[in-house]
C-alpha cells in the first residue's frame, strides 16, 4: 500500500483557519479525498497545485459566509472598537497637554503642536504602546461578542481604520497642511500598531476557540 502524501503545510493551515464553520469537517475531508486521487492519477505537483487553488478559492468563500452572516452586528462592533481606541488616544493627549488641551477644546488660542508629542521620546513610546494594547483589548472583546465571525471582524475593523485614514489625509489635504517626516512616521506607525494589535486580540480568540475545539473532538 502506497503512502499517503500530506497535503501542502500552508493552505492546510489557511483552511484550519475556518475549522470552526459548521460544514468544515466535511469540506476538509472532501478535499484530502480528492488530493490523494489526483496525486495518484496525476502526480504530486498538479495535486499540489490544485490543493493551493481550491484552498484559496474556499478561504475566499468561507470568508463571504462569515462576513454575511451578522453584517450590521460586525460592522457596530468594529466601529465600536475603533471608537473607543480614538477615545483612548484623545484623553492619553488630554492629559499629557493638560492645561492647554482644556483651552483647546473650549475653543481658545492655546493649542497643542502635535510634534511635541512625536519628538518627546517618553510621550512618544507611551502613546504608541497605547495604540497597541487599547486595539488588542478592543479586538479580544470583539472576538469574544462574535464567536465565528473573528476574521469577519478584523476585517470590518482595518476597512473602518483606512476609511479614517483617508478622510483624515483628505481633511489635510484641503487644509494645505504639510506634514513633516517625524510626523509622517508617527502616523505610520500608529495605523500599524493599530492593526496588528486589534488582529492579534481577536483571532487569538479565534486560535483558542480553533484549539479547544480540536481538543475536544482528540478526547
Amino acid at each position: 500500500m502506497s503512502e499517503l502524501l500530506k497535503p501542502p503545510v500552508i493552505p492546510s493551515a489557511i483552511l484550519n483557519f475556518f475549522s470552526t464553520q459548521p460544514d468544515f469537517p466535511a469540506l476538509a475531508g472532501d478535499m484530502a479525498e480528492e488530493f490523494q486521487q489526483r496525486a495518484q492519477s496525476l502526480g504530486a505537483a498538479a495535486a499540489k497545485l490544485w490543493y493551493w487553488r481550491e484552498s484559496f478559492r474556499n478561504a475566499c468563500a468561507l470568508t463571504a459566509r462569515e462576513m454575511y452572516r451578522t453584517p450590521a452586528r460586525t460592522i457596530v462592533i468594529a466601529f465600536g472598537g475603533f471608537l473607543a481606541v480614538n477615545i483612548v488616544t484623545g484623553l492619553y493627549v488630554f492629559i499629557s497637554f493638560y492645561p492647554r488641551s482644556v483651552d483647546f477644546f473650549r475653543g481658545g488660542l492655546e493649542y497643542w503642536d502635535p510634534m511635541e508629542l512625536v519628538l518627546n521620546p517618553s510621550r512618544r513610546d507611551l502613546a504608541l504602546l497605547l495604540q497597541f494594547i487599547a486595539p488588542f483589548a478592543m479586538g479580544w472583546i470583539g472576538g469574544k461578542l462574535l464567536p465565528g465571525r473573528e476574521w469577519a471582524l478584523t476585517l470590518m475593523f482595518t476597512f473602518v481604520s483606512a476609511c479614517s485614514a483617508l478622510f483624515a489625509a483628505w481633511r489635510l489635504l484641503v487644509a494645505l497642511i504639510v506634514l513633516t517626516t517625524p510626523l509622517w512616521e508617527f502616523m505610520i506607525a500608529v495605523a500599524a500598531l493599530r492593526l496588528s494589535g486589534f488582529w492579534l486580540g481577536s483571532l487569538w480568540i479565534r486560535q483558542s476557540r480553533n484549539n479547544k475545539q480540536l481538543a475536544g473532538h482528540v478526547s
